[in-house]
C-alpha cells in the first residue's frame, strides 16, 4: 500500500512538473508583431492621417535619415539603408493606406508629378492650382506638389490661430545637425515658411 501511494505521489510530482515547464515556456514565448494593413485604416481623413503618423513613427523608430537612394517599400528600406525624402515618405503612406500598391512611388520635380507606376487606379484626383499656399483653400488629407521647391507633403487642416497645418516627410521634420534624422516626421507641425511658396497640383484621395 505504501509503494503503491508512494508511486502516485511520484506521478503526480512529475505531471506538476511538466505542467509548469510548458506553462513557463508558454509564457516566454512573445507575441509576433502585429502588422498594420491598409484594412485595418477607416477609409475617411482620419484613417488617412493615421497611416501617415504610422509611417512616420517607423522612420523615428528605426533611425532614418534623410536623404535619396530610396527604397520602393518601408519595409525594403527599414533592412537596407534606412533613409527616406519627402516623397518616399508621401510614396509610403499611400502604400500603407491602399491607395498605391507595394513598391509603387513618386516623386515631385519643376511642379509635375513623376509616377514609378501605370494609373492611380481612379483612386485620386489630380488638381492643378500654381498659386501660393496662403491663396489656396485646401481639403484635409491634401498631398500637395510645391512649384517653386522640389517638395511635397500632406495637409491635415488648420490650428486654432487659423495656420496651415501639414506632416512632412522632408527635411523640416527632421532634427537639425550633422545628421540630419526623423524626430518628428508623424508629428503635426504649422511650417508656416510654405505659405510664401507656391503649389502646383494638390493629389486629393477619393472618398475622403
Amino acid at each position: 500500500m505504501k509503494l503503491t501511494y508512494f508511486a502516485n505521489w511520484k506521478s503526480c510530482l512529475r505531471t506538476l512538473v511538466l505542467t509548469m515547464m510548458v506553462i513557463v515556456a508558454v509564457l516566454a514565448v512573445k507575441p509576433a508583431a502585429v502588422q498594420a494593413k491598409a484594412s485595418d485604416y477607416t477609409k475617411d481623413t482620419e484613417g488617412w492621417i493615421e497611416a501617415c503618423q504610422k509611417v512616420g513613427r517607423d522612420l523615428t523608430k528605426y533611425n532614418f535619415t534623410y536623404g535619396s537612394h530610396n527604397k520602393p517599400t518601408l519595409s525594403a528600406s527599414i533592412k537596407h539603408g534606412r533613409r527616406a525624402n519627402c516623397a518616399s515618405y508621401v510614396s509610403w503612406c499611400l502604400q500603407e493606406f491602399g491607395v498605391l500598391k507595394k513598391g509603387q512611388t513618386f516623386y515631385t520635380r519643376g511642379g509635375r508629378i513623376h509616377k514609378r507606376f501605370k494609373s492611380w487606379r481612379g483612386k485620386v484626383k489630380i488638381i492643378k492650382v500654381n498659386k501660393k499656399a496662403k491663396d489656396v483653400k485646401l481639403q484635409p488629407g491634401d498631398i500637395i506638389g510645391w512649384r517653386d521647391i522640389v517638395h511635397t507633403n500632406i495637409y491635415v487642416g488648420k490650428n486654432g490661430k487659423g495656420q496651415k497645418l501639414w506632416l512632412d516627410g522632408g527635411s523640416a521634420g527632421t532634427r537639425r545637425g550633422r545628421v540630419r534624422r526623423y524626430y518628428s516626421a508623424d508629428k503635426i507641425k504649422t511650417f508656416s515658411y510654405l505659405n510664401k511658396h507656391k503649389i502646383s497640383f494638390i493629389i486629393r484621395i477619393k472618398g475622403l
